[in-house]
């Protein structure tokens, strides 16, 4: 099969959208993001989105990935199945960090320079709350029951812990220098923290936010992903160029990987064999094989490469019916 036809079955196979998962990178510089078929590496689609995009996070049913752009304070969200922007709204003065709940019905945003969280109603199109958190936020997670947030507060060297039904910080602990990137994994109860001018990885119990080990990576380390049952944990050094490879049973960097200059976001693919590095210097994706950290591909995309968050949709058949969001209309 070739691959404009492996593209074309992605897309639309038996009545359905999307089959295969899907990498949406953002690219800050060029104010676009490419929507990358994951299963042939092909670039399908090419994204205006508005100004300086940053952030991204994609719903867990893959029906949108919701975009920041903290230089204009704003928040877009694209239709996942077919790429088109399906609308825009103001949200604060820096949005940077997002998750959005596994409902798919809120998204929460890190405001950088605001100092809070917004929290959006998806399907209104609306700002429910905002909830002050520290100074300059970056990341942001919500657990997989829906009942946890989590958020990366840089200039205080803390994370702290918001109730998602209450939307309250019930706990802040101190971490490394200038926390940004966070990774939860869910099964052994761990939340990791990139912190980027302390170059160590902060590993903390996700219940309690109790410090369960500290490991030293490269140099100015941002964000964090997992593969292989969360065995291995990757982080991106941006000053090395490299990603370190954590053995999450010791807790010890287990491999230094070479990728493209100056790596930002990364993800793990949903096949769990995967993990996906976006180089924002050399405006590329790198695809490392999360066995035997050999890169498999190397693609191309626009420029500014930075896809800070969740970037890859599981890539679950889904039908074209879209919801009544204001956004959606």
């Amino acid at each position: 099969m070739n691959h404009a036809v492996a593209l074309a079955a992605a897309l639309f196979f038996g009545g359905e959208v999307l089959a295969e998962p899907f990498a949406f990178i953002t690219n800050q510089k060029a104010s676009t993001v490419s929507m990358i078929d994951t299963a042939s590496g092909l670039v399908a689609k090419t994204l205006p989105v508005g100004k300086d995009p940053a952030g991204i996070a994609v719903d867990r049913a893959a029906h949108y990935a919701v975009i920041t752009s903290p230089s204009v304070g704003e928040v877009a969200l694209l239709d996942a199945r077919s790429g088109v922007l399906r609308g825009v709204m103001k949200v604060g003065e820096g949005p940077l960090g997002v998750a959005i709940s596994p409902d798919g019905l809120r998204a929460y945003v890190a405001d950088f320079y605001g100092h809070f969280i917004s929290v959006i109603d998806l399907p209104e199109a609306s700002i429910l709350k905002r909830v002050p958190v520290g100074h300059y936020p970056s990341g942001v997670l919500v657990s997989p029951d829906g009942g946890s947030i989590f958020i990366a507060e840089r200039e205080d060297n803390t994370v702290s812990l918001i109730d998602a039904t209450a939307l309250t910080v019930i706990k802040t602990v101190s971490v490394g220098r200038h926390p940004f990137g966070l990774y939860l994994d869910q099964g052994r109860g761990r939340l990791y923290v990139a912190n980027v001018e302390s170059n160590d990885l902060s590993v903390l119990d996700a219940k309690t936010l109790a410090p369960v080990g500290l490991v030293k990576v490269g140099e100015r380390p941002y964000a964090v992903a997992s593969a292989l049952g969360g065995r291995r944990v990757f982080v991106t050094n941006q000053y090395d160029s490299t990603v370190s490879v954590v053995d999450a049973e010791s807790l010890a960097v287990i491999a230094t990987v070479p990728v493209g200059e100056y790596p930002e976001g990364i993800a793990g693919h949903p096949d769990d064999h995967q993990v996906w590095v976006a180089n924002w210097f050399d405006n590329t994706v790198t695809v490392l094989d999360a066995e035997s950290l050999r890169v498999q591909k190397t693609i191309a995309v626009g420029d500014g490469a930075r896809a800070f968050g969740e970037f890859i949709s599981l890539g679950a058949p889904r039908s074209s019916a879209s919801s009544e969001s204001p956004f959606l209309r």
